[in-house]
């Protein structure tokens, strides 16, 4: 038979050990719980991702922009074929010797579905490439204007 003093013992070794396997549940479920989250975020974080690079993919594919250089007379046209508005944040300029212009006046602007920005520039020296920024409230993104 088993004294008082053991029994207590063992009964205090048996609540410790009830506590510890509830602790160790709980902890598990909480770590589990913590993960699946996580988890979760971190899609809908990539989903937005996503979902901002092919909406930038789409509006560098339907915004179109021209460039003619005669003589002095420099002239950038760009055209919105994108389903929503968009706003032309900047023009730069590049020329032949390296050297660049950036256009400020009247930017940025907005351009509807369908419509053309019409941008004329004196410049005395020839062109390489006219880049331009296009985008809407979300996104930004840079493209380059093809010489006509």
């Amino acid at each position: 038979m088993l004294k008082p003093q053991e029994k207590l013992r063992k009964a205090v070794g048996g609540i410790i050990a009830i506590l510890f396997i509830v602790s160790s549940i709980i902890i598990a479920y909480i770590l589990i719980d913590f993960g699946l989250r996580a988890q979760q975020e971190q899609i809908e974080t990539l989903r937005r991702t996503y979902e901002v690079r092919i909406k930038a993919i789409n509006i560098a594919k339907a915004v179109e922009g021209v460039w003619n250089y005669r003589g002095i007379h420099l002239t950038i046209s760009i055209t919105n074929n994108y389903v929503e508005p968009v706003t032309i944040t900047g023009i730069v300029i590049l020329y032949k010797d390296g050297t660049y212009d950036i256009l400020k006046e009247d930017l940025p602007y907005t351009l509807a579905p369908g419509e053309t920005l019409e941008k004329s520039w004196k410049s005395q020296k020839e062109p390489v490439s006219v880049i331009f920024s296009a985008g809407t409230l979300e996104i930004i993104t840079s493209l380059s204007a093809e010489r006509e």
